[in-house]
């Protein structure tokens, strides 16, 4: 006699067996996605990852991306951007020629061109950018005296001493720069050889060496180009000059600021110098060089520290005092 089955659970059999397919036809639905390529069926995932992994593409494509790796860890100073701007170049060669040898692909391949193209140009700009900077020999000594230590190019200093911002002249011994009372401070000079000395009235007042400027506080300190110099500046040996107007100055420093900044300090180094070289002539009574940097603060310290050791000897007065009145001793004084 045949078993009989319980429709409740036939029923049951048959929703969980169409429970379990639709959900696995959902899911690859779902979650995988298969398109044909070639002939052959591809699967993916939801988000596009691949489930069938292609064996290691052809040895140019790696070789391009290992072109690619070194050339983007290199550093960024003015050789690592040329060695940059080069591995990039051989590194899209190499793809190119995987795109029209092995991919087949000419949007990749054109595409690459246009890469190897704007990097050629970036390396003939920097390699540009790098060629050697040759001045005169007098020229080349003030930019490493001056101007190498404070990082300035050589394409910047090039731009300060070109022939169309300054001038050079030779003064022969006793060939005056600038006459007191009668030279305009109009111009800012250099003196590149030679010595030469500064003197007010026929008294001298301090020398000049080579590297330093020669008008370094009128240019600094005058109002407008009406102001005339109150020294006179003379050559004591044969000197070669060179020298600035203002106004061409200052029209270079508006487009460069960093120059502008590197000259502003150079001239104060300059004036500090000759200030120290007038210290040097100037005594006190007592036969000692006198400090005129800080005078008034110099004398204000000083009063400052007197009025400190007064109060201390008061405080200090006031002090014993109190303990000798609450000594025993002093009651019995007073009794």
């Amino acid at each position: 006699m045949a078993a009989r089955v319980d429709p409740s659970d036939e029923f049951l059999n048959i929703s969980s067996f169409l429970y379990e397919d639709f959900n696995s036809t959902l899911i690859n639905h779902t979650f995988t996605h298969n398109f044909t390529k070639n002939g052959s069926i591809i699967t993916t995932g939801l988000f596009g990852w691949c489930h069938n992994w292609k064996e290691f593409q052809h040895w140019l494509f790696n070789t391009a991306h290992l072109f690619f790796f070194i050339s983007y860890a290199l550093p960024t100073n003015r050789y690592g951007l040329i060695c940059m701007h080069t591995f990039l170049i051989v590194g899209f060669s190499f793809l190119s020629s995987w795109a029209w040898r092995v991919a087949c692909a000419p949007d990749i391949f054109i595409w690459n061109l246009f890469f190897i193209s704007i990097n050629l140009f970036q390396l003939i700009y920097v390699l540009y950018q790098s060629r050697p900077v040759k001045f005169d020999p007098d020229f080349e000594e003030v930019y490493t005296n001056l101007f190498e230590p404070f990082k300035v190019s050589r394409l910047q200093f090039k731009k300060l001493v070109n022939d169309q911002v300054i001038k050079t002249q030779t003064l022969q011994p006793g060939e005056a720069y600038a006459v007191q009372n009668i030279t305009r401070t109009d111009r800012l000079a250099l003196l590149l050889t030679g010595k030469a000395y500064v003197a007010q009235d026929k008294q001298y007042l301090h020398p000049i060496a080579t590297g330093e400027f020669l008008d370094s506080p009128e240019f600094e300190s005058r109002a407008n180009s009406e102001n005339k110099f109150k020294v006179s500046i003379i050559a004591h040996t044969t000197c070669r000059i060179m020298y600035w107007q203002r106004s061409t100055l200052e029209y270079l420093f508006v487009k460069e600021t960093y120059l502008a900044n590197v000259m502003t300090v150079l001239v104060a180094k300059d004036i500090t110098t000759k200030l120290y070289a007038m210290n040097n002539k100037i005594m006190t009574e007592k036969g000692s060089h006198l400090d005129i940097r800080l005078p008034c603060v110099t004398s204000a310290i000083k009063s400052k520290e007197r009025r400190t050791s007064m109060l201390k000897a008061v405080k200090k007065n006031i002090a014993m005092e109190k303990v000798i009145n609450s000594s025993p001793e002093s009651g019995w004084l007073n009794i």
